[in-house]
């Protein structure tokens, strides 16, 4: 069962490969998990979620469905949308477009929405806080394209969600699936070099990624974001670093195609910090097109990836 994949860790992020990928549906999961076993949520979104017709695209969406004393962040601007009884904790000072998120816990069962903190910072923040109300386990649920609040600092593990709404092609999907896997399941690569604030180290520090391809060493650090436009600058070039370090796998905005192209030119990559990839869910079924077999891309994506895959409505 899923939940029990994710008793470890206090902290989990729930990320998508696209929209209609399941990961509501993951987090409808684990928060009934976390009922029948007595353990106290916080939940909070990246972005917006819980709505029942998605704003971009109109099609359905699985509400979130809470019990009696979970804790759950959200913008007051939607809590008139929110039909669970929810008594006010706290207002955190961090402002949405919907308003200040507060701090509620459902005094009622029932359906809530969910907006919360567009930055790190104030996801870690907010973390602590429903921490500090007495939450057990704190479900983060993640945004579209928004991996890196997922890093380490803010999500002691992440769930991934995939599905036939990224497209047609199951082979495609399963084969991005896992690549997105690996980036979130890369090794660690040691101590760290003092940047002093820049962006780029190899035998010293660096400002931008050209004077750092002027040095020497085998060895490349990159703090922040590593993306495709620099993976094109270095395979633009006959010498290049044998190890590209980042800050952690969320940090790589890499197409699979560089990346792959990276790797066979003999590049390694390593994090400061490690990811925890603790499953992948699979949602067989298209919001755009036709299904998948559910088995048959169950199994596709369990032969790519080294973490267990489950489609949680079938459990």
């Amino acid at each position: 069962m899923l939940f029990d994949l994710v008793a470890p860790y206090t902290t989990v992020c729930l990320a998508g490969m696209c929209k209609n990928a399941g990961k509501t549906t993951a987090l409808n999961a684990l928060i009934r998990g976390a009922r029948e076993r007595g353990t106290l949520l916080g939940l909070t979104s990246i972005g917006r979620d819980g709505e029942r017709e998605d704003l971009i695209t109109g099609t359905y969406k699985p509400p979130i469905y809470v019990t009696e004393g979970t804790l759950y962040a959200t913008a007051r601007g939607l809590l008139p949308k929110c039909d669970v009884t929810g008594e006010i904790l706290s207002l955190t000072g961090i402002h949405t477009p919907l308003g200040e998120v507060a701090i509620l816990r459902a005094r009622s069962d029932g359906f809530v929405e969910l907006v919360g903190p567009s930055m790190k910072s104030q996801i870690v923040s907010l973390t602590e806080e429903l921490k500090g109300f007495g939450a057990q386990k704190v479900l983060i649920d993640g945004a579209l394209f928004r991996r890196s609040l997922c890093d380490p600092e803010a999500a002691e593990g992440i769930v991934l969600s995939t599905g036939a709404s990224y497209g047609p092609d199951m082979e495609k999907t399963a084969a991005d699936t896992a690549f997105v896997g690996s980036l979130l399941s890369l090794p660690e690569g040691g101590p760290w070099p003092d940047l002093t604030g820049r962006r780029f180290y190899r035998d010293a520090p660096y400002d931008d990624l050209s004077a750092a391809l002027e040095g020497r060493g085998d060895e490349l650090y990159a703090a922040g974001a590593f993306t495709d436009a620099m993976a094109a600058s270095l395979l633009r070039r006959k010498g290049i670093p044998k190890v590209i370090h980042v800050e952690d796998g969320t940090r790589l905005l890499l197409s699979r195609e560089n990346y792959e192209k990276l790797m066979a030119r003999g590049v390694a990559f390593r994090v400061r910090s490690r990811n925890v990839l603790v499953a992948v869910t699979v949602n067989p079924f298209s919001a755009y097109g036709a299904p998948y077999d559910g088995a048959a891309f169950q199994a596709l994506v369990e032969s790519k990836v080294n973490v267990p895959v489950m489609n949680v409505m079938e459990k």
